[in-house]
């Protein structure tokens, strides 16, 4: 019986790993894009077919004074549509890339009770925390890195 605790117990840590791992709660000046992680031919063709429950773009990307953000912050505006055919509340992560396209942190916006077809919209800015892997002035772009439908 112990041996099942374990394995169970091991589950739940490599599950919540992986469930930590996807978080990261102007002038244009920066690439954007929504296409999955990646970047190649066959992510490409994967994204023409997917089912995305949602389609998130992003409008516009870059340094700012913003009066939310602060002062040279990298502010990203964003549209959420609905693709489905039912109400939902959606989560999409985000990739902040650097000048050789190298993530450099990640963070995510959610957009709750969205109709079906209808779209949210508005804004965000990773902070600090978010980035991990270099400097947050060291920004140059933002991809759409997954979108999550959740139930209510």
């Amino acid at each position: 019986m112990s041996r099942v605790r374990l394995a169970v117990g091991a589950a739940a840590v490599v599950l919540a790993a992986g469930v930590l791992a996807g978080c990261g709660d102007s002038d244009s000046g920066g690439e954007t894009s929504s296409k999955p992680a990646g970047g190649d031919k066959a992510a490409a063709a994967e994204a023409s077919t997917s089912t995305a429950p949602a389609e998130v773009k992003i409008v516009k990307a870059g340094y700012e004074d913003h009066e939310t953000w602060g002062e040279h912050a990298y502010v990203v505006y964003w549209e959420l549509t609905n693709t489905g055919s039912e109400q939902g509340n959606f989560y999409a992560g985000l990739d902040f890339l650097d000048a050789d396209g190298d993530v450099v942190g990640s963070t995510g916006l959610t957009a709750d009770k969205v109709g079906p077809g209808k779209t949210a919209k508005g804004n965000l800015a990773p902070l600090d925390v978010e980035i991990d892997k270099g400097d947050i002035n060291a920004i140059k772009g933002v991809r759409v890195a997954e979108i999550e439908r959740h139930e209510f």
